[in-house]
């Protein structure tokens, strides 16, 4: 309208242009008239997905030991080249004991393989996608859970890709060899070696243990494909103090490749001291045997189980196990007085709290009849000792009374207590020392539990009897707290050596800035070499990996403050990822059938790249995404608004009328 009465009833001109001009005005205010209404529009678009293809291959030492470090890197050659990317969205990660992006060429240089780290760390990332995964290894795993049980909670299709040879190769090793870290003067302690055999014909040949070059023990074996697995037990003499190491030696068979796994190290160190440890309990529970076998791991501790109306010579004991203590248990307290013995409590729902309140210094605990499971939440600021990073989130809960706990301020805590997913400044797992005395509580039963979850997460139960091993360490002396604390195995085995430290300034207060220094000597060269710790995990670190196999004295020193600490470890020259010659075909197998794909030896590749390309299941999908977008967001219209006046007014003034 406001167009027509410029351009016909205003204008003085009647010629055919106003025409064109009453067109332009109402474009241009049409267009301003949206903008100013701002209507919004649909707008879909389609994106093409492309499922992911994840390709995880194995970067430890026995790839190279099975001369497959060749055939993996040609491998990935062909698979870049092979047009899977047009249809998948790779991923290529390697492995050893971690997961890691593979970002770079792959070495093959990691001294443990852990197969099920991959399923486990994968198992969230791919957890909502389409993502079949290629793994390529020889399934021989040296650390970490079982990997075919791991890979069932995995809900990915699992393609293995075999290293190694179809053919079998015969092969004669020392598989295992179980010993006693510890042995007391004059004592026989017990070996036990197992060997293992993989061959069509029947075999007899000879091991043998060597102390120096000193035959000590022998015995001739036969195997065959039938009988494939001997265990040899037997008793050696301890006849000196000191550590002594041994040579389990088994004959190679005839055209034997690997002879690498023939021959063992151990050692054992010869004492003439036990740590007696007395554990008192009235009642019977399952956690009485898991802390008995925790503690008894160092065959120096030795536990004796009394109850409250045995007659005990308190003198025979270095410290005292309490657990789950009533009113039975005053005159143990009294004695524990009396011999100033210090003493580890374990609570629960059968302690007597109201008599364990009138007999503590240290703690105190308002009760109510109300049982409760706690979690423990691991206090990143405890430093008595360093915690071998158990991963206490995945423990079960104890069990004890709900209640409000009170502690002196010597207290240091180990664990707060989690109640469901409520974080408390409770303590469940403290340590109090007063008087020249140390104490330690547990609030809570079931510990049993920690120690065999432990064993399900690890294989092994070493990371939780480590822990109460220190725990024990630490209540059994009274001397006066160290600055400088090592923690420092007297053996690693090759490509594992680690050291570690605490390090307290003049307040006991950890100092995570201090330079501490390390100087070794190989005892047998003689070369020396130095090197600088690390602060990490809540204390300082040393990673010695790369050194050679042999004895080595070190020398821990913090300049500043001349603290000094000497000792001696060794290195066994015992590599185990060199200790196969076949690839685990059978595990690798199992993994295709549960995942309900085939299994492929790296040398049809192409068969595997035929398979992945054609199968249906993988299928690149779109995702249609539509929004509500307003049109003032249209860029275009706001260009079309600018060029319509700028062409009316061009003409307008080209035509005198402006």
């Amino acid at each position: 309208g406001i167009a027509v009465f410029q351009y016909f009833y205003k204008a003085k001109r009647t010629d055919n242009k106003r025409f064109l001009f009453a067109f332009l005005r109402f474009l241009s205010l049409f267009l301003l008239g949206v903008l100013l209404f701002n209507p919004t529009f649909k707008q879909t678009i389609i994106t093409n997905i492309k499922p992911n293809l994840v390709v995880a291959i194995d970067n430890s030492e026995s790839i190279r030991y099975l001369k497959q470090d060749a055939k993996v890197r040609g491998f990935l050659k062909e698979f870049k080249k092979s047009g899977l990317s047009d249809k998948f969205q790779i991923h290529y990660y390697s492995f050893g004991n971690t997961v890691n992006e593979l970002s770079d060429s792959i070495q093959f240089t990691a001294s443990q393989t852990n197969i099920a780290t991959v399923f486990s760390s994968f198992k969230e990332l791919y957890s909502d996608t389409n993502s079949p995964t290629l793994l390529l290894t020889d399934g021989n795993q040296t650390y970490g859970q079982d990997y075919v049980l791991s890979s069932l909670t995995y809900k990915q299709p699992i393609y293995p890709v075999v290293l190694g040879d179809s053919v079998l190769k015969s092969d004669l090793k020392i598989a295992n060899i179980q010993h006693n870290k510890y042995a007391f003067l004059n004592n026989e302690f017990p070996v036990e070696i197992t060997v293992n055999y993989l061959g069509n014909t029947a075999i007899k040949e000879e091991l043998s243990v060597y102390s120096g070059n000193t035959k000590i023990y022998s015995k001739n074996i036969e195997l065959s494909n039938e009988n494939t697995t001997v265990v040899l037990s037997f008793y050696l003499k301890a006849r000196n103090i000191g550590r002594y190491k041994y040579r389990a030696v088994i004959t190679p068979i005839t055209n034997e490749e690997n002879i690498t796994n023939n021959t063992r190290d151990f050692s054992v160190e010869v004492i003439d001291e036990r740590t007696n440890v007395l554990l008192i309990s009235d009642i019977i529970h399952p956690d009485i045997g898991a802390v008995k076998k925790a503690i008894e791991t160092n065959k120096q501790r030795k536990v004796t189980i009394q109850t409250t109306s045995d007659v005990i010579d308190y003198n025979k004991y270095q410290l005292v196990v309490l657990y789950q203590p009533t009113v039975k248990f005053k005159k143990v307290f009294q004695q524990i007085d009396v011999f100033k013995k210090n003493h580890f409590t374990i609570t629960g729902l059968q302690t007597d709290w109201v008599f364990l309140n009138s007999v503590s210094e240290n703690y105190k605990n308002s009760v109510v009849n109300q049982s409760q499971d706690f979690s423990g939440n691991y206090n990143a600021g405890f430093d008595l000792f360093q915690n071998e990073e158990l991963d206490f989130s995945s423990f079960p809960p104890l069990v004890g009374f709900y209640g409000n706990v009170t502690l002196n301020s010597s207290a240091s805590v180990l664990l707060h207590q989690q109640i469901g997913s409520v974080l408390t400044e409770a303590p469940l797992f403290c340590f109090f020392e007063n008087n020249n005395r140390r104490e330690a509580v547990l609030f809570g039963e079931g510990i049993w539990k920690w120690r065999a979850q432990s064993f399900v997460n690890t294989q092994n139960f070493e990371k939780f009897d480590a822990l109460i091993g220190k725990t024990i360490q630490y209540l059994a002396s009274n001397n006066k707290r160290e600055r400088l604390v090592l923690d420092i195995e007297d053996e690693f085995l090759l490509g594992q050596a680690k050291l570690k430290a605490q390090y307290f300034d003049k307040n006991y207060v950890t100092d995570e800035n201090e330079i501490i220094s390390c100087k070794l000597i190989h005892q047998e060269t003689k070369e020396a070499i130095e090197f600088d710790f690390l602060y990490k995990n809540n204390g300082y670190e040393l990673d010695l990996k790369h050194l050679k196999a042999g004895v080595y004295s070190y020398e821990v020193t913090i300049q500043k403050d001349r603290l000094t600490k000497k000792g001696m470890f060794e290195i066994l020259d015992f590599n185990i990822e060199s200790q196969f010659i076949n690839p685990n075909v059978t595990k690798l197998g199992q993994l295709a059938t549960n995942s309900k794909t085939q299994l492929y030896y790296i040398s049809k590749y192409k068969q595997l790249f035929e398979e992945l390309r054609n199968n249906e299941k993988y299928k690149i999908t779109q995702r249609e995404t539509t929004t509500q977008l307003p049109l003032v967001n249209w860029k275009y219209l706001l260009g079309i608004l600018i060029l319509v006046l700028g062409v009316e007014w061009f003409l307008r003034k080209y035509n005198g009328l402006i």
